[in-house]
């Protein structure tokens, strides 16, 4: 990710909401699923206003796994275990991992116990 500004030094890092800590039946159980979708979306709104924002996507549950056997592909899944599995991810403008791990610990998913992965991004050749 590019930054807006060409005098920004920050580096763009993903915070990867993992599937994880999460006692998903007694949230919708008590009806707070939608409270924390609201609640993901105005942290992003808050993460924009701030100036740290780079972007946010979830994921389908569903999904395909692709391997290479020999000379064939085999195309199945996902079997990710609870704690692999991928939620969703933000992508947010820090100095460093340190900053962004703090941005991880703000988050409405940390507030219920989801786990976070924090993992900056590095250069890759553009094509």
């Amino acid at each position: 990710m590019s930054p807006d500004n060409t005098n920004d030094t920050r580096q763009t890092a993903i915070l990867i909401f993992r599937d994880e800590g999460v006692d998903w039946a007694q949230l919708a159980a008590d009806g707070r699923s939608k409270a924390l979708f609201q609640k993901l979306v105005d942290w992003a709104a808050d993460l924009k206003r701030r100036g740290l924002y780079a972007g946010v996507e979830s994921l389908e549950q569903s999904g395909k796994t692709v391997r290479r056997k020999g000379t064939g592909l085999v195309i199945d899944g996902p079997f990710a275990e609870g704690r692999e599995a991928v939620l969703g991810f933000f992508l947010v403008r820090v100095n460093n991992v340190e900053e962004a791990c703090a941005i991880a610990g703000e988050s409405p998913y940390a507030e219920i116990g989801g786990a976070t992965e924090v993992r900056m991004l590095t250069a890759f050749p553009k094509p």
